[in-house]
């Protein structure tokens, strides 16, 4: 029986998905399938996915590219799992995350989706730091949850919803930006309960050259940031006791986008780090 859908969407991903399947094979919890959506790909990223010659790994590529956020989607909607998670091709599983992520959605219903803590590791895999949103481990509560993700600041790979949230909410809006996963999980937010592993880093996200938000400057992240604040805070539906963070949510927002663009100017950086 599939409980959990692994969704990895792949765009020339030969250098690295070979580790991020793995990772996911890996897993103590073995009831999973490993959905991979290409992008039309111009590498190797084919024969690497089919190497593993594994039942559980179903592999799609799209017959032209799509553009990231579409292929999120498409690889999300060929999920059958109850649960569904997007890994990018290029970070890791722990092998304790789906275990930790079944046992808590399965012991409470009312929770939608699961997230944790992550390590930063470079090309190599070296850690470069550790990071956590939330102070402890557990349930959050549904206002904390929002506040945060209202910062925009990411909340790391590989989280975990069940898939009827999914449908409901609508999955990633293809007119964002690379930030599309920020969008989510601003809708997740304001609708449903938030699990979180705050003192365990159950996942890794990469850092390299080539991630995809290191395509996006300060000044696209600005345009696009302040559209999800206020179409979320616009929505009708979002609840009161979630609306009174606008002011706050915005001028965060600001702040944050103004001292990153300094930081960036200054210092010319290469990359961009989770806050």
């Amino acid at each position: 029986m599939v409980k959990v859908s692994v969704c990895i969407p792949s765009y020339n991903a030969g250098k690295f998905i070979h580790r991020t399947i793995k990772s996911v094979l890996d897993s103590a919890c073995q009831h999973f399938e490993i959905i991979v959506n290409d992008d039309a790909s111009t590498d190797n990223t084919a024969d690497i996915v089919h190497s593993f010659q594994d039942s559980r790994i179903r592999f799609y590529q799209n017959d032209t590219n799509t553009g990231p956020v579409k292929n999120w989607n498409l690889a999300v909607k060929n999920a059958t799992g109850e649960y569904v998670s997007l890994l990018n091709h290029d970070d890791l599983y722990g092998p304790f995350w789906l275990s930790f992520a079944v046992h808590n959605l399965e012991k409470h219903p009312h929770i939608g989706w699961i997230a944790t803590a992550f390590r930063v590791i470079d090309e190599n895999e070296n850690t470069l730091k550790i990071v956590s949103r939330f102070p402890k481990t557990g349930e959050i509560n549904k206002a904390d949850a929002f506040l945060e993700v209202s910062k925009l600041n990411g909340l790391g790979p590989g989280f975990i919803a069940r898939k009827s949230v999914l449908e409901e909410i609508g999955y990633y809006d293809e007119d964002a930006g690379p930030g599309a996963d920020n969008d989510l999980f601003l809708r997740l937010a304001a609708r449903f309960s938030l699990c979180y592993s705050a003192t365990n880093p159950l996942t890794a996200w990469r850092l390299h050259q080539t991630n995809l938000t290191n395509s996006w400057g300060p000044i696209e992240q600005g345009i696009e940031g302040f559209r999800m604040l206020n179409k979320i805070f616009d929505d009708p539906t979002l609840p009161l006791e979630l609306q009174q963070f606008r002011e706050s949510s915005l001028n965060y927002f600001y702040r944050k986008l103004k001292n990153k663009a300094a930081k960036y100017l200054n210092s010319n950086e290469k990359y961009i780090y989770p806050e």
